[in-house]
């Protein structure tokens, strides 16, 4: 991550927030966070959540790593809501979204 320019982080939504896997990858990097400087920061989430306001906690979550690193830049956002069932992501608007995020970079 130290070495990276940009940074993808991305996670399903389980009760409204992230998921422990990449709360403990947030917390593996206390060690060295104050490393991770001027980095490209993109967010992804699936949700089977409708309401992408709900949402948001999730999202603001990554942000409150983000304020605790030097010069960070929140490049964009992809709120994957209404997935219920594993598949269901395939065949929505957010995946186009994602590959045009991804084509920003």
């Amino acid at each position: 991550m130290i070495a990276a320019d940009v940074i993808v982080m991305a996670t399903p939504v389980y009760f409204y927030t992230m998921s422990g896997q990449m709360k403990i990858m947030i917390d593996r990097c206390c060690a060295r966070y104050t490393e991770i400087t001027n980095k490209e920061f993109y967010f992804i989430i699936a949700a089977a959540e409708n309401d992408k306001a709900m949402m948001e906690r999730t999202i603001d979550g990554f942000r409150g790593f983000l304020d605790c690193l030097e010069g960070p830049q929140e490049k964009g956002t992809v709120y994957g809501i209404g997935a219920w069932k594993v598949g269901e992501i395939k065949d929505t608007p957010y995946m186009q979204e994602v590959y045009n995020m991804g084509k920003m970079v």
